[in-house]
């Protein structure tokens, strides 16, 4: 793997995967906390839960906007340090009996604001750190890192929230980011673009560059509307997939928990092995064919349930667990790829609120659809608008792209091996296409 001897780079995994556990105790112990220490209901869970996504929806173009002005590696110095000590604050509080819901949704707010910026910055900077020839193994990696969090993280979060309390819980979770700032701290790589300070160009005019890129670039524009329509889609068909589990299938939540665990297996392996499945495929043969699975999986959730029950579940989670992280990270490499430096964080931020506003309406119209149209019916439209995502790349560019734009990787100032051009100059131009 070229990335096995970048420090850099292997600094700033380390510090991600640990705070990916981190996040995967706050997720449980915060909505914990205020239901059995504060007596809270589902109101106050559900603030909670859109205090996760409110942020992203309405300040990542934002965050965008300030990554390309300035330092990215010291941005996340600062949301690390922020989020550290605003979760810090909730075991502090608890001890000197003082913790209330507005606190709570307060850190939570805070914790979704920074998150939203160290996203934004770190998704930009990660082209410049290792280079866009290295984008695919960089993002498995550290999707494997998530998948890991994911499937391990909540049942840790779990028994640590069962040991300690939910308040103290939350302090691993503080530290967490604590550990991450370390690891920023004492990567060597700095920004190399030529201006990273004060610029006399207005916020607006940098906006609607930002704009132009993302859908005057037919590569861009492909894969900006294909993830938003798949995102709505599997959101939507999330939402139902538990109530189907339940409510038709009649499972125990022990089987629940275990089809999910299923799932994010297959998400690990998917992520170990999408490079391998997309030099058999090519790059965008797969993004086309992981979103038309995705789809198909939801649309055959009633199938599988009716003929295999349990077992029909575990094997439609196990295929949509699998190509998911195909279609992510070669989403997120690709627009690395082929996005100028000096624009990625404007970019990546307004793609990042359109995906996140198309989950949070998802998940909102999956419910609905359900009600109105029963939970069948649902799941047939939440899998249809994810392969009408995927059958949309078939109209651009993206579909004959072969493999992830070349190009020369930053010097990794401790491995002597390390090439050492400006990503910066990577741009649409070096997209292999083909038929």
């Amino acid at each position: 793997m070229a990335l096995g001897r970048h420090s850099d780079f292997n600094r700033l995994w380390f510090g991600q995967t640990v705070s990916n556990f981190g996040d995967k105790i706050s997720l449980l112990a915060l909505p914990t906390l205020a239901v059995v220490f504060l007596d809270g209901g589902a109101f106050e869970v559900g603030v909670l839960g859109a205090l996760r996504f409110l942020p992203f929806l309405l300040l990542a173009p934002v965050a965008g906007l300030v990554a390309d002005r300035f330092s990215r590696r010291s941005i996340m110095i600062v949301a690390d340090l922020g989020r550290f000590l605003a979760l810090g604050s909730i075991p502090l509080a608890f001890a000197l009996d003082s913790v209330t819901m507005a606190h709570v949704y307060v850190v939570a707010a805070l914790a979704g604001v920074l998150t939203a910026f160290f996203e934004v910055s770190y998704q930009s900077w990660l082209p410049q750190l290792i280079g866009t020839e290295n984008l695919v193994e960089g993002n498995t990696k550290l999707q494997i890192s998530r998948s890991v969090a994911e499937a391990v993280g909540a049942g840790a979060g779990g028994a640590l929230i069962q040991l300690l309390g939910a308040a103290r819980a939350i302090t691993a979770d503080a530290l967490t980011f604590l550990v991450s700032l370390v690891a920023l701290l004492v990567i060597r790589h700095r920004d190399t673009r030529a201006k990273v300070e004060e610029t006399k160009t207005s916020a607006k005019a940098e906006m609607k560059e930002g704009l132009k890129t993302l859908f005057g670039n037919p590569v861009l524009r492909g894969l900006f509307t294909a993830n938003v329509v798949v995102n709505l889609g599997a959101a939507m068909g999330d939402a139902l997939l538990i109530v189907y589990a339940y409510k038709v299938l009649d499972l125990s939540p022990g089987q629940v928990g275990a089809a999910f665990a299923v799932m994010s297996v297959f998400v690990i392996v998917g992520a170990i092995l999408s490079e391998v499945v997309t030099k058999v495929l090519t790059v965008g043969r797969t993004l086309v064919l992981t979103a038309v699975v995705l789809g198909a999986g939801y649309i055959l959730v009633p199938t599988g349930g009716a003929v295999a029950g349990f077992a029909g579940l575990i094997v439609v989670q196990a295929v949509i667990g699998f190509v998911s992280p195909m279609f992510d990270i070669h989403v997120l490499s690709l627009v690395q790829g082929v996005t100028p430096n000096e624009q990625m964080g404007r970019v990546s931020g307004t793609a990042l609120s359109a995906v996140y506003g198309a989950l949070s309406i998802g998940y909102f119209a999956g419910g609905a659809l359900g009600e109105v149209l029963g939970l069948t019916g649902g799941l047939a439209i939440a899998g249809a608008l994810s392969i009408i995502g995927g059958l949309t790349l078939l109209g651009s560019p993206v579909a004959a792209i072969k493999e992830m734009p070349g190009g020369d990787a930053p010097a990794d100032p401790d491995a002597s091996d390390s090439p050492g051009a400006d990503p910066a100059q990577s741009s649409a131009d070096g997209t292999k296409v083909g038929a």
